[in-house]
């Protein structure tokens, strides 16, 4: 399974507020590696690289990071800290990774035939969007797919229904409900006639209390 990306990376010292935003302007992107028994290596990489790697990989590829003298690191996207309001990235860590050691990961749920649901007048309900498994690292796929082409209202997928790619195991509770299909909830709207009637009282109740208000004032 071909689920691996390269990124060249450049070491970098912790630096203040000012140095990191200056290097997010000149299109780098700060990350950092954890490796356990070690401290946490800083570096930056080209913002674009690392979006066009990341759209087809995800949180469960992995990254070959290569610095400069043969600096190399095998590692999985760990966590992506976002610029507040938007979809821009302002961090990645990354955790280093053995290809012969068993992992966990997230998981993406891909749901195929959501447009074909809707075309019936049907309504998906998605409760996750993703799965905890764990397994070796090249065994991960970009995402898991789900089919509900052919479902109709009243099926429902538990995580026990989802079939995984051979050697993974899943540690998402068995019983948790994945998605369910359903008829849409229609809301019922009050009789034209009823919502006239009520205006009309309204429209009543306001001339009367014009009224009130001005016979009070001619009597004072």
């Amino acid at each position: 399974m071909d689920n691996t990306a390269t990124l060249a990376i450049t070491k970098r010292e912790k630096g203040s507020k000012g140095a990191m935003n200056q290097l997010r302007r000149d299109g780098f992107l700060p990350a950092s590696i954890s490796k356990k028994g070690s401290e946490s290596v800083s570096f930056s990489m080209r913002k674009e690289e690392f979006r066009k790697a990341f759209s087809t990989q995800g949180m469960s590829g992995i990254y070959t990071l290569k610095g400069e003298k043969k600096v190399s690191f095998t590692a999985m996207v760990r966590e992506i800290q976002y610029v507040p309001g938007s979809y821009d990235y302002l961090h990645v860590t990354f955790q280093a990774i053995s290809l012969t050691e068993e992992t966990t990961a997230d998981i993406h749920l891909h749901i195929h035939g959501r447009d074909a649901l809707h075309h019936n007048g049907f309504e998906l309900l998605q409760q996750l969007d993703s799965l905890h498994v764990r397994g070796l690292p090249g065994d991960f796929p970009p995402a898991i797919n789900i089919d509900v082409t052919e479902m109709e209202p009243g099926a429902q997928v538990t995580v026990a229904d989802v079939e995984l790619p051979a050697g993974l195991t899943c540690l998402t509770e068995a019983d948790r409900l994945v998605l369910s299909v359903s008829y849409p909830k229609v809301h019922e709207e009050a009789p034209a006639e009823v919502g006239e009637a009520a205006e009309g009282e309204a429209a009543e109740a306001a001339e009367g209390g014009e009224a009130a208000e001005q016979s009070g004032t001619e009597s004072e």
